[in-house]
């Protein structure tokens, strides 16, 4: 008897866990919890780009699907798009570190650095 209350015990557990993992991405039908899973649309607005950027680097964003086949939905986890989205502001913002050179010296005064324009290719293909 005491095998068996330990055992639904557990169950109840790992059964409210997945619940709350379920609430959290969103994926509970009449969930009071903020919905933190994105399309692909939702995703493009966010971080003002294509739906086709999005698709493309769905890896990096953290995409996950809905599902086995070979069209099945994919879904972003919007703290994971945010954190993408922090990581690349951080990364550029953050001063370049400058490379030594070998071999002769500059002349005093000669500049030694240019900023440039930053410079993100959009994917669009004609």
């Amino acid at each position: 008897m005491n095998g068996e209350r330990w055992a639904a015990r557990d169950l109840r557990a790992v059964a409210e866990a997945i619940v709350d993992l379920l609430e959290e991405r969103g994926l509970v039908a009449g969930s009071t919890s903020p919905t933190r899973v994105l399309d692909a649309a939702e995703v493009a607005r966010l971080l003002g780009r294509e739906r086709q950027w999005v698709y493309d680097h769905a890896g990096e964003l953290g995409a996950f699907r809905f599902g086995d086949g070979p069209k099945a939905r994919i879904g972003f986890d919007l703290f994971e798009v945010e954190r993408w989205k922090r990581n690349r502001q951080i990364r550029q913002t953050a001063p370049a570190a400058q490379p030594r050179r070998r071999g002769r010296s500059r002349k005093p005064g000669a500049p030694t650095a240019v900023n440039l324009i930053p410079y993100d290719p959009s994917p669009y293909r004609a």
